[in-house]
């Protein structure tokens, strides 16, 4: 996984996100938590791109080892890029936090930049997948990017050179035109996203996965007892007449 963390992709929300919006209709995105590649992907794009302004402080890096299937050289070489108080570099089983100045972060851009552990839960997982596609080039605003379904909210476009740059073709910003090409098709790019909102999904409930294991067992021990129960049944009431 790339090490690539660029003050240029940090995500700026406005205090308001988690509150706000328009009535734009939202597209619907496909999560499937079992999919540990596209997890991995997920946490790969997540890291590189808004983990340097953005905490999840609700979730621990070594949960990436029985949830994305990683091992723990895997996520401190590629997924770990903090330090401590003293120096170390952050260990593994701490909380996914950053090394931004909240202070200084208010000052700067008005707004401390929200941890996004809960986003998929609060807003759900088609806000996040539409909102994510709907950046459109807007010269007015002050990171020059605006949004279709939250309009003027203050943050940048951050995964423009991987979608490319484009504009609204009409007034009601139904259709868009392309100013320039991003390293990704649409299809990729629609892809690509999929897996950070598949992401953000899981981390918003990562006992979700162990729900969904442990529930499999316990559906097979109902129907396996449902059926002794019902021969048990048969065999009391037999010479009941």
């Amino acid at each position: 996984m790339s090490r690539l963390l660029s003050i240029t992709s940090l995500v700026f929300f406005s205090s308001s996100i988690l509150a706000a919006g328009s009535s734009a209709k939202l597209e619907r995105v496909l999560i499937d938590l079992g999919n540990k590649q596209s997890l991995q992907r997920g946490a790969q794009i997540y890291m590189n791109n808004c983990a340097g302004c953005h905490t999840l402080k609700y979730q621990r890096y070594v949960k990436f080892t029985d949830h994305l299937g990683l091992n723990p050289k895997t996520i401190e070489d590629n997924l770990i890029f903090t330090t401590d108080s003293s120096g170390e570099k952050t260990k593994i089983g701490s909380l996914i936090l950053n090394a931004v100045n909240q202070s200084h972060s208010k000052e700067a851009f008005g707004v401390v930049p929200p941890d996004l552990s809960l986003t998929a839960r609060s807003r759900g997982s088609d806000w996040i997948y539409t909102f994510l596609l709907s950046f459109y080039k807007d010269e007015s605003r002050p990171f020059g990017a605006n949004n279709k379904l939250y309009p003027n909210v203050n943050m940048p476009h951050v995964l423009w050179y991987m979608e490319g740059v484009k504009q609204p073709a009409d007034e009601e910003l139904n259709t868009f035109k392309y100013l320039s090409t991003g390293t990704h098709t649409k299809d990729e790019y629609k892809s690509s996203i999929t897996d950070l909102v598949n992401f953000l999904t899981y981390v918003s409930e990562p006992a979700q996965l162990d729900r969904y294991r442990i529930g499999f067992w316990v559906i097979l021990f109902l129907v396996i007892f449902s059926a002794i129960a019902y021969l048990l049944k048969v065999e009391y009431w037999k010479d009941v007449k």
